[in-house]
């Protein structure tokens, strides 16, 4: 192509996209908190007077941060627009259920909702080609363990939270079953 040059290498686009915008993300989300303060910890019996820590909360926008850094790839391809849109759709979904919980005490972890669903769309839907995506998740997912269930002693909301975020996974999953089935 004349006037024209690739500056980037067409198989670093994609990682490029998707870990900046996960990295932006959390970005974001940490100068958010740092502005509005973090919220006490809401465990299902009883509200903790202890203020959640910034490694717990600003953690878990990274994975989502990734999802979204994938719909932007998929979408800006023109690349299975039907699975971009359901990508989409999924990752509000995720989004708008983990984000009550910031906003009002409910019986499920946002942070299970968001890890329980990425994950199995690292492992399943992307064919866990992308292992630092994989890695990356589990960092997050640990480090959610060892404040929900170790610290605060709360495993009904990281439970129902991951029942959740599997839940809000299935069906995409099996759109995209059908779809290759065909």
């Amino acid at each position: 192509m004349i006037g024209k040059r690739n500056i980037l290498n067409p198989s670093l686009k994609e990682p490029l996209i998707v870990y900046a915008t996960g990295v932006i993300i959390t970005i974001l989300s940490a100068i958010f908190f740092s502005i509005r303060g973090y919220p006490l910890v809401n465990t299902a019996t009883e509200t903790l007077n202890i203020v959640t820590p910034p490694l717990y909360m600003i953690s878990i926008f990274l994975p989502y941060g990734i999802l979204i850094g994938e719909v932007i790839w998929t979408w800006n391809e023109k690349k299975e627009r039907a699975i971009c849109i359901l990508l989409l759709f999924e990752c509000i979904s995720v989004a708008i259920l983990a984000f009550m919980r910031y906003i009002i005490t409910i019986p499920f972890s946002g942070h299970a909702i968001i890890l329980f669903f990425y994950l199995p769309h690292q492992v399943v839907n992307n064919r866990a080609q992308y292992p630092l995506r994989l890695i990356m998740g589990i960092v997050v997912l640990i480090i959610t363990t060892i404040y929900k269930i170790f610290l605060w002693n709360d495993p009904i909301t990281f439970l129902l939270g991951a029942i959740l975020g599997v839940v809000l996974w299935i069906p995409g999953f099996l759109y995209r079953l059908k779809k290759v089935k065909k």
